[in-house]
């Protein structure tokens, strides 16, 4: 028999400078970054939070977030809360509630309405992955991302464009930006965050531009709650603060509240006769027919939409490189990794980019690493996890689009079984599916980042050298389910024998 005994599992690199060994850097760092987005605005937060002096350059007048709704699923929900942007938010972002009912969750349906599929959102995401899955408007998650931005410190400025990027000229490898005011700014590391039409993309690599992979494209919308709860065959659809998915053959629409539950958002997924590169207008004649032998309650909804454009949905990649040769300027986001949106990972990706970065230039500014290697450790990490999101993704829309017939049988059959309750070790339904689940919404960026620089300096990564263990795999079968020490970390790995 085994005696009680407390097991410390400890992980040591002796040549780091962890943040709370040394919370002043040892180093200045100013860090450019081209864009104020979603991506751009949380990667100015991560860096101040590491030290680093940020300026934002923005190309717009004024700042701001067009679009309607966005999900913020757990492995980003985390940094919203770290970093104190879900508290500005607040009530803006909505969780699904917990309740009895059998139907407060994600709903995955046929056209015709008929449910095949279901995920418990609450309390199973926040119970096992230790976070909500949020639902807001972008511009209210843009509004929370700026104003924590500015608090911590980083330079917001506007009307500056980039006409010019010199990053080869230098002997100290800083980099020049001259802005469409006539500014010029000098950077020791300049990030390219300006989305999906990337000026920094281009001056890296003229030669890729991003493209939609099928004619598969969408509709955005919001039709206000006032006006669905007039209606008496509508109505129901928004009695429980549900995400629906109404599936069919290369056409779906998911639906989910927003703005406190007084906006219901609307993603009306389909395909054209030609691939679609740019935003369109669109009759809203054409979005009532493509959805006209839906299920009645969502189509009396889809008939509310007072206008409509048509948005693309376009691919950035794979690319060979994020970087410069120098390493001296580096792309992130939809810049260098824009996707489809069937997993609502697009924003959430670069979210994680930012995040990883921060941690990284952490280091580098403790004296652990140089620029160049934490860009190198941030490539080599990214790139394969941006890229296998992408693949998730599309094959999430594949599986939304099947045509009826026996595929779509078969996935209707499989997903059957979250309606029963019974235990299941895959499914269909990705945003329910195990391995979905860890690996897309149970990233933690941040922890992914550490372990990153601890293998790039150790070669071995943090292994307890009497035990064998991994951290990574600590984190992975342990430490997940302990207790949380009020201050936030684990129980330091203990266990009892």
């Amino acid at each position: 028999m085994v005696s009680s005994t407390s097991l410390r599992i400890s992980f040591i690199n002796e040549n780091l400078t962890t943040t709370q060994a040394s919370p002043q850097p040892s180093r200045e760092l100013h860090i450019g970054l081209c864009g104020a987005g979603i991506g751009g605005l949380a990667a100015a937060i991560a860096l101040r939070d590491a030290g680093a002096k940020v300026t934002v350059l923005e190309a717009a007048s004024e700042l701001g977030e067009i679009g309607a709704g966005i999900q913020m699923t757990p492995n980003v929900s985390r940094l919203l809360i770290k970093w104190g942007v879900a508290g500005v938010i607040g009530d803006d972002l909505i969780e699904f509630e917990e309740s009895d009912e059998e139907n407060v969750g994600s709903n995955m349906r046929r056209r015709d309405g008929t449910k095949v599929g279901y995920t418990r959102m609450m309390p199973n995401m926040r119970r096992d992955l230790g976070y909500p899955w949020w639902v807001v408007h972008r511009a209210h998650l843009h509004a929370g991302l700026v104003k924590i931005a500015e608090q911590k410190g980083a330079t917001l400025v506007i009307n500056s464009r980039a006409t010019h990027i010199d990053y080869t000229s230098n002997p100290f490898k800083h980099v020049t930006v001259t802005t469409s005011s006539g500014r010029i700014h000098t950077f020791d590391l300049l990030i390219g965050s300006d989305g999906v039409n990337s000026v920094i993309r281009k001056t890296l690599f003229p030669n890729v531009a991003p493209k939609p992979p099928t004619n598969n494209c969408a509709y955005r919308a919001i039709v206000p709650y006032s006006q669905i709860k007039n209606d008496p065959t509508a109505r129901e659809l928004i009695e429980n603060p549900t995400m629906e998915v109404w599936m069919s053959h290369n056409a779906y629409i998911i639906t989910y509240p927003i703005c406190g539950g007084e906006d219901l958002n609307l993603v009306l997924s389909h395909h054209t006769a030609h691939p679609v590169s740019t935003v369109q207008d669109v009759s809203i004649e054409e979005v009532r027919e493509t959805y006209n032998d839906f299920d009645p309650r969502i189509k009396r909804i889809v008939d509310m939409i007072p206008s409509a454009q048509r948005w693309p949905l376009l691919v950035t990649g794979p690319l060979q490189s994020w970087s410069s040769k120098e390493k001296n300027v580096v792309l992130m986001g939809d810049a260098a990794h824009s996707m489809v949106n069937h997993m609502a990972q697009g924003a959430a990706t670069s979210m994680e980019d930012a995040a990883f970065i921060g941690i990284c230039i952490g280091h580098v500014l403790n004296g652990n690493i140089s620029v160049e290697q934490a860009i190198g450790i941030y490539e080599k990490v990214r790139m394969p996890l941006a890229f296998k999101k992408q693949q998730v993704s599309f094959l999430n829309g594949v599986i939304w689009h099947l045509p009826d017939g026996p595929a779509q049988e078969a996935r209707d059959k499989t997903m059957s079984i979250e309606l029963q309750g019974k235990p299941f070790l895959r499914s269909p339904n990705l945003y329910g599916d195990p391995r979905a689940v860890l690996e897309v919404y149970g990233y933690d960026a941040e922890a992914d980042a550490e372990e990153a620089v601890f293998e790039f300096l150790d070669r071995r990564g943090r292994i307890n050298r009497v035990k064998g263990i991994e951290k990574r795999e600590v984190d992975r079968y342990l430490d997940w389910f302990l207790p949380r020490r009020s201050g936030g970390g684990g129980l330091g790995f203990e266990s009892k024998l």
